[in-house]
């Protein structure tokens, strides 16, 4: 410990270009880049784009504003924990107050996103996330949006790369084409991938997520 693992797709076509999945396989024969031999982790708030794009997706703008306390309580039956109200807080105290709905990506302010999932629902995050390239079940419950269950680092890659291409997805692959024996391409990897994200929608959160670095 700790561990790591990176992977490198490009958005054009779904190509990997790099993957790294641990240091040792006679040690360890868990791939942490795949998951392959063992299981994901939980991605935090790096998942909360996925909500975000479902909110944007549902017609909420970006200036729109919303409440931010550092804990709160959703009412929303929908998002009950052991038969109880959703109670959660934010990563630090500082982080409450009134925000935009682009603030509050930029400032990752949990309180606001709960309240997002809660408004967009669950299932429709988890359909989003799906379509972008999220290929490990989930479950639709308001906590999603917080990246509590297990995914791996190349598909939370492959559906980032969604974005970069401006909404189209293209699977993942190590390979460009598989050839016969006589030199005839047999299968051709990639081509134009599927739409699934309007370019417009993709945009707005690439521009969200630029003013977390910026």
């Amino acid at each position: 410990d700790p561990a790591a693992a990176v992977v490198a797709i490009d958005p054009r076509d779904g190509a990997v270009r790099a993957m790294y999945g641990g240091k040792n396989f006679a040690v360890s024969k868990v791939n942490l880049a795949t998951g392959d031999g063992g299981s994901g982790r939980q991605a935090g708030s790096a998942f909360k784009p996925f909500t975000l794009a479902t909110a944007i997706e549902q017609g909420y703008s970006l200036n729109s504003r919303w409440h931010g306390p550092s804990s709160i309580t959703i009412p929303d039956p929908a998002c009950y924990t052991d038969g109880a109200p959703w109670e959660l807080s934010n990563a630090a105290d500082e982080e409450s107050g009134d925000f935009t709905l682009l603030s509050a990506t930029t400032y990752s302010v949990n309180t606001v996103f709960a309240q997002v999932a809660s408004a967009v629902t669950p299932e429709a995050i988890r359909q989003t996330a799906t379509r972008m390239g999220i290929r490990s079940p989930l479950e639709p419950v308001c906590s999603i949006t917080l990246g509590t269950q297990a995914v791996t680092p190349l598909e939370m890659t492959n559906a980032y790369a969604t974005l970069a291409a401006r909404g189209w997805r293209h699977r993942a692959s190590p390979l460009e084409r598989v050839d016969t024996a006589d030199g005839k391409t047999d299968l051709q990897i990639g081509g134009r991938g599927k739409l699934v994200v309007r370019q417009n929608d993709a945009d707005l959160v690439t521009y969200a997520l630029q003013s977390v670095i910026t």
